[in-house]
């Protein structure tokens, strides 16, 4: 991923008005360039990347899994016919065997879920927008622990669920 440098400056106005006409005697703008910053990455590259470490994905497949995420919509579903496969593979600069692979790594770790032929689905734990209740319906079905220690390492344990018994709720 390309990292976007930007010029930074700092404004300051300075301006004088007369409080008893209100004619504005004065009228000044300094502008200061403080040099080439690097600009932040998108709040979602960040996360994949911490997803990414939390799953032992590589670069790569971190790369696929934020094109592949960008295709879902709002039910969480993302399509992957091998016309998507093939435009994905262009954007992350790698093959559609490579891209295939790594679907097989985000469904082993739960990132994905199969649901039909080119169907996948994000696990809504990690990837969800649109109406909550419609949500928390979605995360039923996918089950996934967070252990973070002192030490600062984490654990994930993750498992699809198809069904819950009725007396059972699914853990917090």
């Amino acid at each position: 991923m390309t990292k976007i440098r930007r010029m930074a400056t700092i404004e300051k106005r300075t301006t004088h008005i007369d409080k008893q006409t209100g004619e504005v005697l004065y009228d000044n703008i300094v502008q200061t360039d403080i040099g080439i910053i690097a600009a932040e990455p998108a709040y979602v590259k960040l996360y994949i990347d911490d997803l990414g470490g939390l799953h032992d994905l590589s670069n790569g497949q971190r790369s696929i899994l934020l094109y592949i995420s960008s295709y879902s919509g709002y039910d969480g579903y993302v399509s992957l016919p091998l016309g998507i496969k093939n435009k994905i593979a262009k954007q992350a600069d790698c093959t559609v065997s490579a891209i295939n692979t790594a679907i097989m790594k985000l469904c082993k770790v739960n990132l994905l879920r199969h649901d039909d032929v080119g169907l996948y689905e994000l696990n809504p734990d990690y990837f969800a927008r649109g109406k909550w209740r419609e949500i928390r319906e979605r995360r039923k079905e996918f089950y996934t622990k967070t252990t973070y220690r002192r030490d600062g390492t984490k654990e994930v344990e993750t498992n699809v669920i198809e069904t819950l018994p009725a007396d059972v709720s699914p853990p917090l």
